[in-house]
């Protein structure tokens, strides 16, 4: 942040010395002999932070003491406030200039000065906080946040830049934390009265001007208090800031060496009367630039805006570190991507190739579905070839009828008188046996065409007897009878009606192929339901000879038979069915001789199961 310094305000006019100095040029020259006049004039710059006249009392024992050292000579007082003798020391209006530490580093940095000797007053520079008395509330610099301060002004070092430090070494801001900075310029008095008529909290003085004001009456006794004082040896005065080196008198750069060595001389040899303050040799400055440099101020304040060249210079190291880490992490960043590019290039190469697979792979599911489909209507048809006979026998049975009803019917039609009633009987049985005829072919062509399977649920028992009904004519003509042992109340099952009725109807003609085989028959082929595990059963069991282990172990293997003529498809097909229907079939050997074949099929999901049927199918499938 930077500082707002006041406008100049030269006392007795810019560049010119005050009335007093010249009475003492005057006087001076009046008391020499006619004819002599001082050789030499010494221009003394001086900071009057009480103003002009208090200017002309503080320092007009020092004048004289260069005076008196330095005979022939003119000491001229200058008094300036901050911005005055700024301009005083840039266009060389003086030679010498006393002014408080801080604004002397300021000088030295910006303009060259240098000290030639330091104030001994025995008064510290320092600052002094100070309150009413009766302030309870203010006790340490934190209660100070949110109250009003007057300052002389934000470049007095003691009447404000030590305390400053003070509060920001204290994690206080005053230009943020305060209600109020309020600047009342000099004399520093003012801010006495501003504490006193209450315009301002708290208020901050050099160090000891409170007590010498209190001495001259300036205010009631008691009335003021410093805040927060700290220790500070060498004074007995109250403080609450640290202690720094007094004022010193410093020479200009334009200024003659020789001319500020004798300046210097004759203010080490002064002896000062008891309480005037005398000089003594320069001290160091170092403290006062620790102060500036914490607060980033005077010569300092380009600590507040560090440019790229000092942030190179101060953090190089860090940046040379950071430039590394940065390069590092670039190279692996760049390999990353490479090994990115590259792993995702042979994923993009693999992708395509598991798509051409799943591709390959759908096309070869529809091919063998379809194929699966092909055989399932080869196989049909092929049990359908194996029952041909039986299934002829079946229409023959209503054709004949048909056939005698009309002969009959005829035989009427010639008689007189013609008994209608009669042929209308006859006709009646006429269509009987047509319709009977009908359900054969239609039982047929339903078995025997191509279809999507249609999952619902089913009665098992209803399967059994429309497949029993549909081998009753093959049974009869191969000399097998039928045992049935239906259980009545089965669970329903999910499944295709036609599937499983080609299921069962290869199963018993494999059991009637076996029954036949065995000789000395004819042995009886035995059909039982029942409800088991969850579901319903099936059982077709033979007495036929039976089967092997290894008949057993490859019974559902495609194109494997034991028949002379067979094709090994129709219990493969089979099992394939049963599978798709989440069920079982095995085959296991009969007590009394031959094969049971055992179906079981899982119930349906119970009530508004229809679509459900379907999609549990789906998945299965």
């Amino acid at each position: 942040m930077r500082l707002v310094r006041r406008a100049p305000r030269p006392f007795g006019g810019r560049g010119r010395p005050f009335r007093f100095g010249l009475l003492l040029l005057l006087g001076a020259l009046a008391g020499l002999p006619a004819g002599i006049a001082r050789a030499e004039t010494i221009r003394i710059g001086v900071l009057a932070f009480l103003g002009a006249e208090q200017s002309f009392e503080d320092w007009g024992p020092t004048a004289r003491a260069i005076e008196a050292g330095l005979p022939g000579s003119t000491v001229v007082l200058v008094p300036h406030d901050h911005a005055g003798l700024d301009r005083a020391v840039a266009e060389g209006a003086v030679d010498y200039v006393i002014t408080n530490p801080g604004h002397y580093v300021e000088l030295e940095v910006a303009h060259g000065v240098s000290r030639i000797a330091t104030l001994d007053s025995g008064m510290p520079v320092a600052s002094a906080i100070m309150v009413r008395r009766e302030r309870s509330d203010l006790n340490t610099l934190a209660d100070l946040a949110g109250k009003r301060v007057a300052i002389v002004g934000t470049t007095a070092f003691g009447g404000f830049q030590a305390a400053w430090r003070e509060l920001a070494a204290a994690g206080f801001d005053p230009f943020r934390d305060l209600a109020g900075l309020d600047t009342v310029g000099f004399p520093m008095t003012r801010v006495i009265d501003a504490v006193l008529s209450n315009r301002v909290d708290a208020g901050i003085l050099r160090g000891c001007l409170l007590e010498q004001q209190e001495a001259e009456g300036a205010f009631a006794a008691g009335a003021l208090r410093v805040l927060a004082p700290r220790d500070s040896p060498g004074t007995t005065c109250a403080v609450s800031s640290r202690v720094y080196p007094d004022w010193p008198i410093a020479k200009l750069r334009t200024t003659p060496a020789v001319a500020a060595k004798r300046v210097a001389t004759a203010l080490l040899t002064y002896q000062p009367p008891p309480g005037v303050p005398g000089w003594t040799v320069p001290l160091d400055y170092q403290p006062v630039h620790d102060a500036f440099r914490d607060l980033k101020i005077g010569p300092y304040e380009s600590l507040r805006h560090i440019t790229a060249r000092e942030l190179l210079a101060r953090y190089w190291q860090v940046l040379a570190l950071a430039g590394i880490a940065l390069g590092a992490w670039a190279v692996h960043a760049l390999r990353v991507e490479r090994l990115v590019r590259r792993r995702t290039a042979e994923l993009a190469t693999v992708n395509a190739d598991l798509v051409r697979e799943i591709e390959h792979r759908r096309r070869v599911e529809e091919q063998e579905a379809l194929h699966r489909k092909e055989l399932d209507h080869a196989a049909r048809l092929s049990i359908l070839g194996e029952m041909a006979g039986g299934m002829a026998h079946e229409l023959n049975q209503p054709l004949a009828a048909i056939a005698n009803y009309a002969d009959g019917c005829e035989l009427r039609l010639r008689t007189t008188p013609v008994d209608t009633g009669a042929l209308v009987h006859a006709t009646k049985l006429i269509r009987q046996q047509a319709e009977r005829a009908a359900q054969v072919i239609q039982r047929m062509r339903a078995f025997v065409r191509k279809r999507e399977p249609v999952h619902a649920p089913v009665d098992l028992d209803e399967v059994v007897t429309e497949a029993l009904e549909f081998f009753e004519g093959p049974g009869r003509r191969a000399g097998v009878t039928i045992e049935t042992a239906l259980a009545g109340a089965l669970p329903p099952v999910c499944g295709d009606r036609i599937q499983l009725q080609q299921v069962i109807l290869n199963l018993l003609q494999n059991a009637a192929d076996a029954s036949v085989g065995r000789g000395a028959g004819p042995w009886p082929v035995r059909v039982e339901t029942l409800a088991c595990e969850g579901g319903a059963c099936v059982a077709v069991a033979d007495r036929g000879e039976g089967m092997s282990e290894e008949v057993k172990a490859r019974l559902f293997e495609p194109f494997f038979t034991t028949k002379p003529a067979g094709l090994g498809l129709g219990l493969a097909l089979c099992h394939s069915i049963v599978e798709e229907h989440r069920g079982r079939l095995q085959a296991v050997d009969n007590p009394g001789g031959g094969t049971v074949m055992r179906l079981w099929l899982p119930a349906a999901p119970g009530e508004a199961g229809v679509a459900r049927c379907g999609d549990e199918a789906g998945e299965a499938a």
